[in-house]
């Protein structure tokens, strides 16, 4: 009786000690230690199992305690130089992410992005039934990304990450896709099952109306609210001409082969909620095509309006970008539609031939919603995948999560800044793919406006968006009495971030996305033909050399005839299965 006695009391102190090594149970442990204590004179009648063990919580950054080296590749830049000591293989963010995770990629092979050859030596890889541990996939559209995963999936050769996400994400990066109500996940899914972590960036190509202010100052005009003030600003441009000697123009656009490209329309366009080259889903869930629909003919019926008003030149249809990046340079243009970063390139250019010019972007509310309409590709452009069987399915969700939480870090802006600042490719890190909340740049625009006005702390600002915050500060302070030519950088930083981004932060917007970006076979046969099809029949139009309906209803029944109507049924039947 003794012996058993002794033996239960074994039992219970390697249960106790068990649980404690896993950091809990000490109760179950204890309580059964505690009931062997009080039956020491009876036999035990029955075996009681031992209690389970508690599952330990997921550590999204929790550290390896033994290296991990995992194989993996990796797509490249086409002559990528490094400094001195750096590569792909072996570089300060590679150690960095061993030290906070102790995993290590080990590469089988590296190809560049460029020209197909990493996915055609991806492809190849699959075939053989030869895939590294982790990898990343790429492609020329996200179509061609989901083509492959589904390829993997159907031959069963990669995990499904779905437990993988919901345990290991961490609580930024789940943010970061509930912010687009997790359309990047949905990409990926097959049967619900989640088999890649894309990467997802920010939606930031709004179509702002930029406006040469020192004319409009110098005119006493209020400041664009609508597109009707919009018109009323061009038509004082027209009348008083203040480019000098009839060399105004009013309203610079460029329409040659694109409808809404660079220094297009597209801020028309979004007037009426219109996408012209957008293929995505209507309220029935059927994929549409943008350039037919019936608020596109309300659009160009406005444009024509401008262009019989003589605000647009007459030769817009024969200008190319750079014939119309000329005349923006020259000082002659008073309105142009460009987005956020249009001070960047190409207005600054101004200032080089008209010291004193200014040029300022308004966000213009849409006349059918009141918001800031956007037709967006999805943001995703790659995805990470992992090997069947692989020992540690964890691994990338992990990598990912560290990467993103420390890539906008001073001393990553820094090292890259500094240590790469003569290196052609600075994004040497393995997996460095990034995932942010889809209104990002918005949300950082929100902070550095409210910091500028005093109501935000600045010293709470991430590293990355202190010299904007300083230059836009001074400015505002000091500099913006001056030239804008005298005080580019300030200029350029208030014009973008505050006014820009920071107007349209206060906005609500309406956000169109994609519901196919690859081709199709009749894609690839008769979609270029179509195009310009599309591009002739606007251009009747908006010049008044046709009947505005009866041009864009004939547009329209030819664009279906000649093969639109086929594309749009092999998209649907494409995202059918």
């Amino acid at each position: 009786m003794v012996k058993k006695w002794a033996s239960l009391s074994l039992l219970g102190l390697m249960v106790f000690a068990s649980a404690c090594s896993n950091n809990g149970g000490n109760n179950n442990a204890a309580n059964t230690a505690e009931g062997n204590k009080t039956n020491t004179t009876a036999e035990p009648t029955e075996t009681t199992e031992p209690a389970a063990e508690p599952e330990v919580a997921a550590d999204p950054f929790g550290k390896y305690p033994e290296l991990i080296e995992f194989t993996t590749i990796r797509p490249t830049m086409n002559n990528p130089k490094f400094p001195e000591g750096e590569s792909y293989e072996e570089n300060v963010f590679n150690k960095f992410m061993e030290e906070k995770l102790n995993a290590k990629p080990k590469f089988v092979w590296m190809a560049p992005q460029d020209g197909d050859a990493y996915k055609k030596k991806l492809d190849l890889s699959i075939g053989g039934n030869d895939i590294p541990d982790v990898f990343q996939i790429v492609g020329k559209n996200i179509t061609e990304v989901q083509s492959t995963v589904k390829r993997l999936v159907e031959a069963d050769m990669i995990e499904d990450l779905s437990t993988v996400y919901e345990q290991y994400a961490s609580p930024a990066i789940k943010e970061a896709f509930a912010s687009a109500d997790n359309r990047g996940l949905d990409l990926y899914k097959v049967d619900g099952k989640l088999y890649g972590i894309p990467s997802q960036g920010g939606l930031e190509n709004f179509n702002f109306v930029w406006v040469r202010d020192d004319w409009r100052k110098k005119l006493n005009l209020a400041e664009p609210k609508t597109i009707e003030d919009v018109e009323a600003i061009a038509k004082a441009f027209k009348e008083k001409d203040p480019a000098g000697n009839g060399t105004t123009v009013p309203m610079a656009m460029q329409m040659q082969t694109e409808t809404d490209g660079l220094f297009g329309p597209g801020y028309i366009f979004d007037q009426f909620e219109a996408f012209p080259r957008l293929f995505y889903k209507d309220a029935s869930d059927q994929v549409v095509y943008g350039g037919i629909q019936p608020q596109i003919k309300d659009s160009l019926k406005l444009i024509a309006n401008f262009y019989k008003e003589g605000l647009i030149e007459k030769d817009f249809a024969l200008k190319d970008t750079g014939q119309l990046q000329e005349v923006l340079a020259s000082g002659r243009a008073g309105i142009v539609g460009q987005a956020w970063w249009g001070v960047w390139y190409p207005l600054f250019m101004t200032l080089q031939n008209v010291p004193d010019a200014d040029w300022k972007p308004y966000a213009i509310p849409a006349k059918t919603n009141g918001k800031l309409n956007m037709g967006a590709m999805n943001t995703s452009g790659s995805v990470m995948v992992v090997k069947k069987g692989f020992k540690y399915p964890e691994l990338p969700m992990k990598w990912l999560n560290v990467v993103n939480e420390n890539d906008d870090t001073e001393w990553w802006i820094k090292t890259t800044q500094e240590k790469y600042k003569d290196a052609n490719e600075k994004g040497t890190v393995w997996g460095g793919m990034t995932i942010m909340r889809t209104d990002d740049i918005l949300n950082q625009a929100n902070d550095i406006v409210a910091a500028v006005n005093g109501e935000k702390d600045p010293a709470t600002l991430p590293f990355k968006n202190n010299d904007a915050f300083l230059n836009i500060k001074k400015f505002i302070d000091e500099l913006q009495t001056q030239p804008a030519s005298k005080n580019v950088l300030q200029w350029q930083n208030t014009r973008s971030w505050y006014d820009a981004m920071g107007s349209a932060a206060k906005l609500g917007f309406n956000t169109v996305y994609s519901a196919f970006d690859g081709q199709t076979p009749t894609m690839e046969k008769k979609l270029t033909a179509l195009n310009e099809l599309q591009m002739k029949a606007y251009h009747r139009i908006i010049m008044g050399k046709a009947d505005a309906d009866a041009e864009f209803d004939q547009f329209v029944a030819d664009w279906k005839a000649q093969g639109g109507d086929d594309i749009l049924k092999e998209i649907n039947e494409a995202l059918s299965k």
